[in-house]
């Protein structure tokens, strides 16, 4: 029997494979406990003007004031810490923990610049870390149970570089980005993370306008409540890529921590890995999606996003793209 054969032109070379084949193996940024704190401030107004090293702060309100600070080896529990107009400030090796105060954030940065935090914790908090209209680099830190009103937060007008940490435990977003006002100067770059277990959308980009080319590759995102990486919300000129990131486990059932600042139940969302709506200029490439309830990546009322060489692995469609309406270019915010 002679087979049916079909002539091909061997010298072509298969198309390669682009998005990432097998999970990626971070290094998680390190566990470590505070040892020989030295001195105790429980329930005072503290102003920081020198570098402080060992310092243990109960139920204090902390103030930083003057530029080069550093502050090293430090205990903030159940207390506020505010960085305004300022530049050259770093934190290293500090546990900042168990803030529960309504809509209050455990480390503010507002309108500094050069701004280090590394090498540090954020457990338990109502907000982790909350940067505006500033510049900074967030790297290598663990944020764990950050579970009132997200973990880190980049609002209005800020530089922010995100690479290498660990998100556990977050409630609605690991990391929430915003830039309302239009500032062409924001940006950020979220990179080489790990964010796993988070109620809604793990990395949600809302009201992120006219912005500086950002980007959010190379994480690690699974087991998302709702989404894995969301534009929308009028993000228009976002100027976003999101690239070789792997997306495992979308929509599922999350359990949401109740506590008396946090009476909501959970409510199941969309369970799509990339979602975009209500925005342009986005490119999404060589991400891995997989076990995602939605669709795989789903575009609705949105324009000028290109979608190339994803693996994706879902209950729904693999890319849904939805009929576009134009009064999403008039939807207040």
């Amino acid at each position: 029997m002679t087979a049916n054969c079909v002539s091909c032109n061997t010298s072509e070379p298969a198309t390669p494979v682009t998005f990432p084949e097998a999970r990626p193996d971070f290094n998680m940024p390190i566990q470590f406990e505070l040892r020989n704190l030295t001195t105790t401030l429980t329930g005072q107004k503290v102003e920081i003007n020198q570098n402080i090293e060992n310092y243990q702060f109960q139920n204090c309100e902390v103030c930083l004031r003057s530029d080069g600070i550093e502050v090293s080896n430090c205990l903030f529990d159940n207390s506020l810490v505010f960085v305004d107009g300022v530049k050259n400030i770093v934190f290293d090796r500090v546990i900042f923990q168990n803030l529960s105060q309504y809509e209050k954030t455990a480390l503010n940065i507002n309108n500094s610049q050069a701004i280090v935090v590394r090498s540090s914790k954020f457990v338990g908090n109502y907000i982790g870390l909350g940067v505006h209209s500033s510049s900074i680099e967030i790297v290598a830190n663990r944020f764990e149970d950050n579970n009132g009103h997200n973990a880190l937060v980049v609002g209005e007008g800020s530089s922010a570089i995100v690479e290498g940490n660990y998100f556990y435990g977050s409630f609605p977003h690991a990391i929430l980005i915003m830039n309302r006002a239009g500032v062409p100067e924001a940006m950020v770059d979220i990179s080489g993370n790990i964010i796993d277990q988070t109620g809604e959308d793990a990395i949600d980009f809302e009201d992120y306008r006219n912005a500086a080319p950002s980007n959010v590759s190379n994480n690690l995102i699974t087991n998302s409540g709702w989404a894995a990486v969301v534009i929308e919300y009028n993000s228009w000129q976002s100027n976003l890529t999101i690239e070789y990131n792997w997306i495992e486990n979308t929509g599922i059932d999350w359990k949401l921590p109740t506590h008396n600042l946090q009476p909501e139940r959970f409510q199941s969302g969309w369970g799509h890995g990339i979602l975009v709506e209500d925005s342009n200029e986005v490119c999404i490439i060589n991400n891995r999606i997989l076990s995602a309830t939605g669709n795989g990546i789903e575009i609705r009322n949105s324009r000028e996003v290109v979608v190339e060489d994803n693996g994706i692995d879902c209950n729904q469609a693999g890319i849904g793209v939805y009929r576009y309406n134009e009064y999403s270019l008039y939807r207040e915010f």
